[in-house]
């Protein structure tokens, strides 16, 4: 009876040290992330910027399908190739876009749908890359959040790779809002300005 009960101690402690193992193992892997970037931009009404559809600390990639969704009140996609039929955004590096199997905006409903994989010969991507470029129009001032409405990213036998979005916003300021920034700015520094000459003056 004693010797049963030291082999389930010994099994029990096995366990517990090879599931603390495992989980200090997950907890060191990186974590991929899929990321707009930058998170967070400026513009005025009429201005283009361009955003990335990045990925970061992935491994065995192989392709890639995105589903954005923006404000198409405020934002509108510039087609990166006039030359083709509809509203299309400019293909990454990663994974590389061998085929392209959707590639398409929606100004009207504020939708981006991309979709791609590798062929062979090409190696699985890895690490950090773009894989997607997307350009805006600012349409009226207010905010738009440009956010992964759905995303899966696949690697070489065709499993999900789990992945953290990261969205973004692009804010759109109108032409007063610039002019009290400016404003605001130049105050500031005629304020200092003037604050270091008087005590430079005191000084003497």
């Amino acid at each position: 009876m004693k010797a049963h009960l030291r082999l389930t101690a010994v099994f029990l402690i096995v366990v517990s040290f090879t599931m603390l193992t495992g989980f200090a193992s997950y907890l060191a892997q990186p974590q991929t992330t899929l990321k707009v970037t930058p998170q967070t931009l400026k513009v005025k009404v009429g201005e283009e910027t361009t955003i990335d559809l990045a990925v970061e600390k992935v491994s065995e990639l192989y392709g890639a399908q995105l589903h954005i969704r923006f404000d198409p009140e405020v934002l509108e996609v510039i087609d990166a190739d006039p030359a083709q039929e509809g509203i299309q955004i400019e293909p990454g590096t990663l994974p590389v876009p061998d085929f392209v199997v959707q590639n398409a905006a929606d100004n009207q409903n504020g939708t981006i749908d991309y979709a791609l994989t590798q062929l062979p010969p090409s190696e699985p991507g890895e690490g950090d890359g773009v894989v997607a470029r997307v350009t805006f129009r600012a349409k009226k001032a207010a905010v738009s959040q440009i956010q992964f409405d759905q995303f899966l990213l696949a690697d070489t036998k065709g499993g999900s790779i789990e992945a953290v979005p990261q969205h973004g916003q692009i804010r759109v300021m109108g032409s007063s809002t610039w002019m009290f920034v400016a404003i605001a700015g130049v105050a500031v520094a005629l304020l200092v300005g003037g604050s270091l000459g008087f005590v430079i003056t005191k000084g003497k």
